[in-house]
């Protein structure tokens, strides 16, 4: 939702209508119209019948006007979107080596940390449905692969303080006042601190879902044979380094995971 103050003239009295909007509102003209063509490119997005190439094609037009190390993060990261997010007929997929190419020319680039989160996500999701049917020796050798920016993607998370829970976001005030009013000063510095507020959780709210679903993938993988949570357990150590029950949480996950599959008697592999 976007943040604006609207300005509404009543009778000869300035009044400001202050409104809820997404956080692009406070961002640069220039990246909020960047933004703004990312979006509505990405929207022509519909799956199967979709000409991903041209929505390719679209997006890179736009690195001419907008050439900087973030803006061109934004427009690759986009790109992978477009060619991941809608999901894979199989393995075969055309659309799996183009995010494979953008999530990692994105994550080259200064990302915002939950869309670095996102590449590395889609970037181990591309990976893991080329392979899933694979031979076991093919299967092992791709899952070390994956894991790598599943785990780094993971630390990213943490390290940008993922909380443990979703937490429902706090309201913002509505408030209809003259500038002229004594209390404008006052209630437009608590406006402010609640739109602060606000974003901060939203912010904390994203990394909590990035955190959970780069999580869920690191399951994914190692609750499928050959179980192998020790190889987990020293990459985990290895790339998350003092994060310690972080790790012992993510194996205990797999193992339960393990434990779940072994007493249905089916392959967790074959929903993936």
């Amino acid at each position: 939702m976007c943040k604006f103050i609207k300005f509404i003239w009543i009778a000869e009295t300035i009044i400001f209508t202050i409104c809820i909007f997404s956080l692009q509102c406070f961002s640069m003209e220039a990246n909020e119209g960047l933004s703004q063509c990312l979006a509505a490119i990405r929207s022509q997005n519909k799956g199967k019948e979709t000409n991903w190439a041209k929505l390719e094609a679209e997006c890179l037009k736009l690195v001419k006007d907008h050439n900087s190390p973030e803006e061109k993060g934004k427009i690759y990261a986009t790109i992978a979107l477009i060619y991941a997010e809608k999901g894979y007929t199989s393995r075969e997929d055309v659309r799996i080596p183009k995010a494979l190419e953008y999530c990692k020319k994105a994550l080259q680039h200064p990302l915002e940390a939950t869309t670095a989160c996102e590449m590395y996500g889609r970037w181990a999701g591309s990976l893991m449905v080329t392979y899933w049917s694979y031979p076991e020796q093919e299967f092992i050798k791709v899952r070390q692969e994956a894991i790598v920016p599943c785990l780094t993607g993971l630390k990213l998370a943490l390290d940008n303080k993922a909380p443990k829970k979703w937490q429902p976001p706090p309201a913002v005030g509505k408030y209809n006042i003259s500038p002229n009013d004594p209390e404008y000063q006052r209630l437009m510095e608590k406006y402010k601190e609640e739109i602060a507020t606000r974003e901060k959780i939203m912010l904390q709210n994203k990394l909590y879902l990035q955190c959970k679903a780069l999580t869920q993938r690191c399951v994914s993988l190692y609750s499928n044979k050959p179980y192998n949570t020790e190889q987990l357990k020293n990459l985990s150590e290895k790339i998350l380094g003092n994060y310690k029950d972080d790790v012992n949480e993510l194996i205990a996950q797999v193992e339960e995971e393990i434990i779940r599959i072994e007493k249905s008697g089916v392959s967790d592999q074959s929903t993936k």
